[in-house]
């Protein structure tokens, strides 16, 4: 499957470069170009790499050693509750 369909580049060579060390998106697009042009495959890059890195760690390991992944969606939320709390 295409991730980057301006660059033709697949979900394989997205992995490798994620199993590779890339842990950003920026990390990705220097390894393949994915994420090079229009940037509608941005979410879908990062979306991997938070998989590939939440398989890498357990649960336990992932609270105890490392900052837990917020998706943007869920932290945009998480900000707007705070702002509508304060406000009341």
């Amino acid at each position: 499957m295409y991730v980057c369909v301006c660059l033709a580049v697949t979900d394989r060579e997205v992995e490798a470069a994620v199993q590779n060390g890339a842990i950003t998106r920026e990390d990705v697009t220097r390894a393949c170009k994915a994420g090079g042009d229009c940037g509608a495959c941005h979410g879908m890059i990062r979306t991997m790499i938070e998989d590939h890195l939440e398989s890498q760690c357990p649960a336990s390991a992932t609270e105890a050693s490392q900052p837990q992944l917020i998706s943007e969606t869920s932290l945009v939320r998480a900000r707007a509750r705070e702002a509508s709390t304060r406000a009341a």
